[in-house]
């Protein structure tokens, strides 16, 4: 058995061999997890446990899960959070022959948080150094009683302590920046709130970006980008916020009220496709979420577009919405877009016998029936 929890907290997916099994997105608070990752992850296990008769060490079989998860998709995954830069900054990440340790026996909860950075760190590097196929050929090497020194002399040519020198001279580097800044950036994030705080917002505006700009890859509650979108809101310019909260959408941001703002600012300004963009990746992040769905919906009925329109209303029923007639009106206007006659006079008779009164479906179940309509 294999998690994405902690220990302790209870997990959010748990792979018992070719089963995966995961908490329901409703008990969590929207925007808590990525749930397209958290999928990602644990499919992966089933992968690693599979092919290796469940011989695999723990960091492998999550370093390969938390490498899988942004793979193909960049924004997904964990961020560079400030426990990590400050583990890097000390020195207190592991040897890849002792990783297990930091999963196993913790010194404390957080040393398991940095073990899966690391563990997926380390395979990000084993990927792009050697390819992606060497962390096959580790996978199948594992499936014996080989350790970690022997499947990375054996794949990689190298000690296990060659690569730990090659990988963490890596790490530090591309991190360097956030990890001298760290300081420097808790104090003047500090200060800018405190602007904030004070109705400031030209002070918030004007110091914001340097701020932002010591540590760009904090994305988490409070970021400096939520800051200085807040103050441009404030202040009543649009374009400020929506070009901040762009940037923070983009570094990773996932705070479902940041990226709704981001959508609609979007779509004021006549940038649909990137809204719908916008809102399709809000949907792995909370995806019981109605006012995504009918938003998203709404985006593709405009464009014409009715199969994907149509999959967004029937997601917004399933979701036993407070209007639930103009739900299905909305989908019989989406089958209406697809050609699918029969399916849209359904929705539009579903929708009647709920408000009979309701004039568009009236209206619009006339014209599919050919009769004019008065």
């Amino acid at each position: 058995m294999r998690t994405t929890g902690i220990p302790g907290l209870g997990a959010l997916g748990v792979t018992f061999g070719n089963i995966v099994a995961m908490d329901s997105p409703s008990s969590r608070p929207p925007g808590s997890f990525h749930w397209g990752s958290v999928m990602r992850h644990e499919l992966s296990h089933v992968y690693t446990l599979s092919m290796t008769n469940f011989h695999v060490p723990r960091w492998f079989t999550e370093g390969v899960a938390v490498h899988e998860e942004s793979a193909e998709r960049p924004d997904w995954g964990d961020r560079l959070t400030p426990d990590i830069v400050i583990a890097i900054r000390d020195k207190q990440l592991l040897p890849v022959a002792e990783l297990d340790r930091g999963f196993t026996h913790p010194k404390n909860m957080g040393q398991v948080l940095i073990s899966y950075f690391e563990a997926g760190q380390i395979c990000d590097f084993i990927a792009k150094q050697w390819g992606e196929a060497k962390l096959t050929e580790m996978t199948h090497a594992f499936a014996g009683t080989a350790t970690t020194p022997d499947v990375v002399r054996q794949t990689l040519g190298i000690a296990s302590e060659e690569l730990d020198k090659r990988f963490l001279k890596d790490l530090e580097s591309r991190n360097k920046a956030v990890v001298d800044n760290l300081a420097q950036w808790k104090k003047r994030a500090v200060e800018l709130h405190e602007l904030a705080s004070k109705g400031q917002h030209a002070d918030v505006i004007a110091r914001g970006p340097a701020v932002r700009d010591l540590y760009p890859e904090f994305v988490e509650s409070g970021s400096v980008y939520e800051t200085i979108a807040a103050s441009y809101t404030a202040i009543h310019n649009d374009a400020g916020a929506r070009e901040e909260l762009s940037r923070y959408w983009h570094a990773g941001g996932r705070s479902p009220a940041a990226l709704k703002q981001l959508a609609d600012l979007l779509t004021a300004a006549k940038q649909e496709t990137e809204a719908a963009r916008v809102l399709e990746a809000l949907l792995y992040i909370a995806p019981l979420d109605a006012e995504v769905h009918q938003k998203l919906g709404s985006l593709y009925l405009a464009a014409k577009q009715g199969a994907p329109a149509a999959r967004e209303f029937q997601a917004l029923l399933a979701g036993k919405p407070v209007d639930e007639a103009s739900a299905h009106f909305q989908l019989a206007q989406a089958y209406r877009v697809e050609g699918r006659a029969a399916q849209a006079r359904e929705e539009l008779l579903a929708a009647l016998e709920i408000a009979p009164g309701f004039r568009p479906a009236q209206k619009m179940l006339l014209e599919t029936e050919g009769v004019p309509a008065r």
